[in-house]
């Protein structure tokens, strides 16, 4: 009995590009507690609200990628293709709907920063709040093109299907001399010749885009200490 790569597969390993001479971003951690004035812990608690909702992101993308680019999807049957396929667009739902989440404390953070009266302060805070912002961003977007991809794949499949229904229950006849005779075909472009290519693909897009949302941490986790203590 064939046996699907378990969907739910955390990697161990970061999820980043090959290793390289540039320095590692800063690893992004939730905020322990500040030694500062109480004031600063509502700031903490939309901080941390945020962070969690992005590294949660980052897991969730790790598993997406792991599957897109090892599940053997080539030797499935229609049925489960299709539901290893549901899985990664039920997951980066999950990413986009978090995203949104985190945007919100994001908000909470930038109206801190514009009231703060420390010029310092106030610009480490809009720093932090930037960066997490469109590391969040930069998921949704990776979940959202994954999603839009997979979408237009099985399209192409449905639509394949469609022709070859219509096809068996209504065969076309022969084109009369002189005439051009136009089928879904000319106009339906055809499902993948390989889902593990295909996949592989879409897979090496999201590595592509979690390099930059690591970058963003990084510039993230840099100045959330500052950010978050002082008040």
């Amino acid at each position: 009995m064939l046996m699907l790569l378990p969907m739910v597969f955390a990697l161990a390993t970061d999820p980043g590009p090959a290793a390289s001479s540039a320095p590692r971003p800063t690893p992004l951690t939730e905020i322990g507690r500040v030694r500062a004035l109480p004031a600063c812990v509502p700031i903490v608690a939309h901080a941390n609200g945020a962070i969690t909702q992005a590294l949660d992101n980052d897991r969730t993308l790790a598993i997406i990628s792991n599957n897109a680019h090892n599940t053997d999807f080539d030797r499935l049957n229609d049925l489960q293709r299709r539901n290893a396929i549901e899985a990664m667009m039920k997951q980066a739902e999950v990413i986009r709907a978090a995203s949104s989440s985190g945007d919100v404390e994001i908000k909470k953070l930038r109206e801190y920063a514009a009231a703060a009266t420390d010029p310092e302060r106030k610009a480490e805070l809009k720093a932090f709040a930037d960066a997490l912002g469109g590391a969040l961003y930069r998921q949704k977007k990776a979940a959202v093109e994954f999603m839009r991809d997979v979408t237009i794949v099985q399209g192409r499949e449905d639509a394949a299907e469609g022709k070859q229904i219509i096809a068996n229950d209504s065969p076309v006849p022969p084109a009369r001399p002189g005439t051009m005779l136009v089928t879904t075909s000319s106009i339906v472009p055809p499902p993948p010749q390989s889902y593990n290519k295909v996949f592989k693909l879409i897979g090496d897009d999201i590595d592509a885009d979690v390099h930059g949302v690591q970058t963003d941490e990084g510039f993230a986790a840099d100045h959330s200490i500052a950010a978050t203590s002082g008040c």
